[in-house]
């Protein structure tokens, strides 16, 4: 899978026994293969409605799908392993453009989703069926398609004693709560704002780089109070209720652009202070109606070491922890998902979260795409 920061393509390889809450997950390797600098430039350009063209679009759904493939494959040939050995592939792929909010089209009433790096272009190359396009099938029972991690924190996070809110940080950050004894049908989560993607975004424009590194040039700003309440009164999306989900359509470009602007005259540093304390605010925003025992991070996002430090000002001190359990810990946890998703649907079982979602049912994600 490659997140909406369009870093790397992770590659997990697990081995899964059971399906269900019986899922049983072994991490045997991860690798994070880096995305080059002018094929995430031309990703990034093609998820704007301004610069995104169709037949670059369908281009990369493909091209994408090699790459995936061949990552895969060097995944194997390190492990010393060939495809006859491996069951089955399960493959996010990218996100392009996603629409969870229902609007009118032709006189239709619908919300929509679109990933690419096609699967049968990735069971072609690596000869392992693969299992992808595991949002639509939710967006087609009245859901949003997203979040899909809670159904992996459910798995292998519930606990019989602990209230347990667990943050992911990507492109976006989401929450995923669950209460003591939770079952399927009671758990919360949802996307709370913006995870890295507007730091990363003003790091490439003022510094040149692409993400700021273990949080230190946040570290060297401060807060610019001023700028923080503009962007909590511009982003209305981390005030909204639940279910909702967000992706670059909201905290791309134009949300970006506007911060600069409007942050013309303040010290670089503390702009990407600012930012990235407004990431940790919107996350902690969105809990305060849980009762929590303990928090645990997970992403792209629990490497910066600004971004935990903040979290842990809001969250007074509460036990803030990155995630590191059953083999599974903040880097390799979205592309293990996918891996769980891929044996759930194989396995007969419908994974979707309708409490999460807003779906009308619960189905099953994913299409088979054999090899």
């Amino acid at each position: 899978m490659s997140g909406t920061s369009v870093d790397a393509i992770d590659v997990v390889l697990t081995k899964i026994k059971g399906s269900g809450t019986d899922s049983k997950i072994d991490v045997l390797d991860f690798r994070s293969y880096p995305v080059a600098k002018n094929l995430k430039t031309k990703i990034l350009e093609v998820s704007e409605k301004s610069s995104g063209f169709v037949d670059d679009v369908c281009r990369l759904n493909v091209t994408l799908g090699i790459l995936y493939g061949k990552c895969v494959n060097k995944l194997l040939k390190s492990n010393k392993l060939t495809s006859a050995e491996l069951d089955l592939i399960g493959s996010h792929g990218q996100t392009i453009h996603h629409l969870p909010v229902i609007e009118k089209n032709f006189g239709i009433k619908s919300r929509s989703t679109l990933q690419i790096g096609d699967p049968s272009v990735i069971a072609n190359i690596t000869g392992i069926t693969t299992v992808g396009d595991f949002r639509v099938a939710d967006v087609a029972a009245g859901g949003s398609g997203a979040p899909l991690v809670p159904y992996l924190d459910y798995v292998l996070f519930r606990n019989a004693e602990r209230d347990r809110l667990l943050i992911n940080i990507g492109g976006i950050s989401n929450i995923t709560y669950l209460p003591k004894n939770v079952d399927q049908n009671s758990i919360s989560a949802f996307d709370t704002g913006p995870g890295n993607m507007i730091i990363d975004y003003l790091m490439l424009k003022l510094f040149g780089k692409k993400f700021d590194r273990d949080g230190k040039i946040s570290a060297q700003g401060i807060v610019n109070e001023v700028l923080f309440r503009f962007i909590c009164e511009m982003d209305k999306f981390h005030k909204s209720k639940p279910p909702k989900s967000t992706g670059r359509e909201f905290y791309g470009v134009n949300f970006s652009e506007k911060i600069l602007s409007r942050g013309k005259g303040i010290l670089k540093e503390d702009l990407i202070a600012t930012v990235t304390d407004f990431t940790a605010y919107a996350i902690h925003y969105n809990s305060k109606r849980f009762k929590i025992d303990d928090v645990l991070v997970s992403g792209g996002g629990s490497k910066n070491s600004s971004i935990m430090k903040s979290l842990r000002k809001y969250f007074n001190e509460m036990n803030v922890l990155k995630l590191d359990l059953k083999g599974v810990n903040p880097e390799n946890k979205e592309a293990v998902l996918f891996a769980l998703l891929a044996n759930e649907l194989v396995s007969g079982n419908k994974t979707n979260l309708k409490s999460v979602t807003g779906a009308n049912r619960n189905v099953y994600l994913g299409k088979i795409c054999p090899a």
